[in-house]
């Protein structure tokens, strides 16, 4: 692809997210109840969709794991758990994910202009594990969140990857599962580095696969955020290795 094409390709996929981006926030200012609508059918079936589109993803390949082959199994009330090496990441989960999906995130996104307002509307959890009081109202905010019929998704590793290789996780969402007693589902996204790497503005086409592995809920660690987190690290580096091993799509 020459650097021209590359250059087009990113201009169109900036316009089409500042496009859906304003129109989400439009909508949720004018109506609270339409948010699982917005993030659904805008975050989702509009923004993700045609961004995939425009990388060759029109019919993004997603598998699930032999101990949960089944999409409509994937319960709403759950973390959803990925490893990050792209900013279209996002959009690759999004429109993987069949349920409407906010995000964990740092508590200081609250002071970013538009984008702070958009995610305090939409019901994105915020944590600063500083501030007890804060995490008490986070795990509010995710019950709440969750109740209404929106997933969270969560890249644990706290920033994407340059090489590929996954990094520790962050325990936060971890605590929050144990907290308010839901699932963690884990999942792998391949393809996206070599789409959008890490540090490139550069938008190339690439396949791009998502892959499900099998809830892990709290109780089976015994509730312990250590072998909860570790867990799911391990389920997400399994689903990453079926990747590599079936060469499903370049990365």
């Amino acid at each position: 692809m020459t650097r021209l094409s590359s250059a087009l390709l990113t201009l169109l996929v900036l316009l089409w997210s500042f496009f859906c981006c304003s129109l989400a926030l439009v909508v949720t200012l004018a109506s609270k109840k339409a948010i699982p609508w917005v993030l659904k059918g805008i975050g989702s079936d509009l923004w993700s969709k045609y961004i995939l589109v425009l990388t060759g993803n029109g019919n993004m390949a997603v598998t699930h794991s032999s101990e949960h082959s089944q999409q409509h199994q994937i319960p709403s009330e759950a973390i959803f758990v990925s490893n990050h090496v792209s900013q279209l990441d996002i959009n690759a989960a999004s429109f993987a994910i069949p349920h409407p999906i906010v995000f964990l995130a740092k508590a200081s996104i609250r002071k970013v202009p538009i984008l702070g307002l958009l995610n305090e509307r939409v019901g994105t959890v915020f944590i600063d594990r500083a501030d007890k009081e804060g995490a008490r109202k986070a795990v509010f905010r995710l019950k709440s969140t969750l109740e209404r019929g929106i997933s969270v998704l969560v890249f644990p590793e706290g920033t994407r990857s340059k090489s590929g290789a996954m990094g520790s996780f962050k325990k936060g969402a971890f605590h929050l599962a144990v907290q308010a007693d839901v699932p963690i589902i884990p999942l792998h996204i391949h393809g996206t580095r070599k789409t959008l790497p890490s540090g490139s503005f550069w938008v190339r086409p690439n396949p791009i696969h998502v892959r499900f592995g099998a809830p892990i809920y709290p109780s089976e660690c015994a509730n312990n955020i250590g072998t909860l987190t570790e867990s799911a690290k391990s389920a997400v580096e399994s689903l990453g290795a079926w990747h590599v091993e079936n060469v499903i799509t370049p990365d």
